[in-house]
């Protein structure tokens, strides 16, 4: 059997294994770019800016579209530096951050509350807008609360179709996200070009590196904030990098397994822990290898990808509906009537349909991320589980998610209106995004092998994003403070 390595005292020792060979990339084999920077792409396109498009991009311009160009920039560091920790040892990066002191316990807490922002199930009382705009002829008002809340239900709990089947969970995760990709870039794209001008277009593209410009006048930081934390992933999201890239194979995550499907994943199987490899001689080859495998996946798919799913909705929200006062329950739906005014009746239909294809697959693969994040911590930590075989780890997996889908029933019925949950959510995000960066550069530092270890320019941009993340979300605090010292009683 393998040799033991024991990298921390609070989880199971690694064991060691050789690294397997990197893919040769041909652009001839144009698959083997299909893997996490694609599927999360799928993933993350369109969401934030479909809701915060008709509040920020139209109210304010194109000139605060810089804060997604840096968003996405300093998001991309964060997810190479997760998928190195994966491609090393074949455990997600949450799983890193319970191996270092104080412990576990310290980290369940911590990170539970760290992740609030995630845990509401917003885009399915969003994506329920479209539906409703369909089912009423018009777009939902306060007076609609029921019918909204209802099809906010459905449409939730639809979410959890797609990870009971496929074998491995990431398998279907990643058919829907590509679906997604391909339908709303192509409609997107094709109404970008034929019906917004070429002024409208240079205003989003120039505003996309206009650093520094802001708003004039009064404008409300929590929504710019909430705007940042969208573009891109954003949140506890970009820990899914890790946990997809081992799943996909990648690096040791070949030989440490998945987490099975309910039905379909027999077969599949998840170690308890990770597997490791000596860094030296032809390994460190390999390792090279790996590395410009992710650095192509993030910088040839998932950067430009996510930058198109933020330019192209921003297009519509400047060139139809410039100016306009935005109302909650109306921001998902906005642009289809401003489209259909001006195009013509098919366009309503059309843009309603991409609203909602935006915004429900990616509940699912928020639904997901939470649920696999604390199912490997799990599958890892609580030693009793180990006398399990490896293809129960889906009993875990599906414990959560039952228990998840009856928090986001009650969520959904706490919620107050869409937008406002969101840009709630977006707050949250951003700190928990920016100390898992920091947290993220120590535990690569802390526990991979010097030779592994990331450079300066990886550690510079961990540092920048924590930085980013925290200043945008400490000023957008600070503003609305004595708003939530009303609202406390303070």
């Amino acid at each position: 059997m393998s040799e033991e390595v024991a990298p921390s005292r609070y989880f199971p020792p690694w064991r060691r294994a050789e690294l397997p060979e990197p893919p040769l990339f041909r652009w001839r084999q144009w698959t083997m770019l299909i893997g996490p920077g694609l599927m999360m792409a799928g993933a993350n396109i369109g969401g934030g800016e479909w809701l915060f498009g008709p509040v920020v991009t139209a109210q304010y311009g194109g000139r605060i579209m810089w804060l997604a160009t840096l968003s996405i920039a300093l998001q991309a560091f964060y997810n190479l530096a997760v998928m190195r920790y994966a491609l090393y040892c074949g455990e997600p990066i949450f799983v890193g951050f319970f191996r270092t002191a104080p412990g576990p316990v310290f980290w369940t807490v911590f990170y539970f509350l760290a992740d609030l922002g995630g845990l509401w199930p917003y885009l399915s009382s969003n994506a329920a807008v479209p539906l409703a705009t369909v089912l009423l002829g018009r777009l939902p008002t306060a007076a609609d609360d029921a019918l909204t809340r209802g099809l906010s239900y459905a449409i939730f709990l639809a979410c959890f179709v797609p990870l009971i089947f496929g074998g491995k969970i990431y398998n279907a995760l990643e058919k829907v996200m590509v679906v997604k990709l391909v339908l709303v870039l192509a409609y997107l794209g094709f109404t970008a070009v034929a019906l917004v001008s070429w002024q409208t277009w240079w205003e989003i593209i120039s505003g996309l590196f206009r650093f520094g410009a802001l708003p004039e006048g009064h404008f409300d930081w929590a929504v710019l904030a909430a705007f940042a934390a969208v573009a891109g992933a954003g949140g506890l999201t970009n820990s899914y990098f890790s946990n997809y890239a081992r799943d996909k194979g990648w690096g040791m995550g070949a030989l440490v397994g998945a987490i099975p499907s309910a039905i379909g994943g027999r077969s599949i199987q998840l170690s308890h822990t990770g597997m490791v490899f000596d860094p030296q001689g032809p390994a460190l080859e390999r390792w090279r290898g790996w590395l410009r495998h992710i650095r192509r996946d993030q910088l040839a798919l998932w950067v430009p990808g996510c930058i198109a799913g933020m330019a192209l909705p921003a297009l519509f929200s400047l060139e139809f509906i410039r100016g306009a006062q935005v109302e909650g329950h109306a921001a998902a739906a906005m642009t289809a009537q401003a489209i259909a005014a001006r195009h013509g009746p098919v366009f309503w239909y059309l843009t309603l349909l991409c609203g909602f294809l935006v915004m429900a697959p990616t509940q699912v693969s928020q639904i997901d991320g939470m649920c696999r994040r604390w199912t490997d911590v799990i599958w890892t930590g609580v030693r009793r589980l180990h006398k399990l075989p490896g293809n129960q780890a889906k009993y875990v997996y599906y414990a959560i998610l039952v228990l998840y889908a009856l928090w986001g029933m009650l969520a959904l019925r706490l919620t107050p209106n869409p937008l406002v949950l969101a840009v709630a959510s977006g707050v949250m995000m951003n700190f928990a995004l920016a100390f898992s960066a920091l947290h993220t550069l120590y535990v690569d530092m802390r526990l991979l092998p010097p030779p592994l270890r990331p450079g300066w320019l990886l550690r510079f941009g961990l540092v920048a994003c924590a930085a980013f993340y925290f200043g945008i979300s400490a000023i957008a605090f600070r503003q609305q403070w004595p708003k939530v010292a009303a609202w406390l009683g303070l």
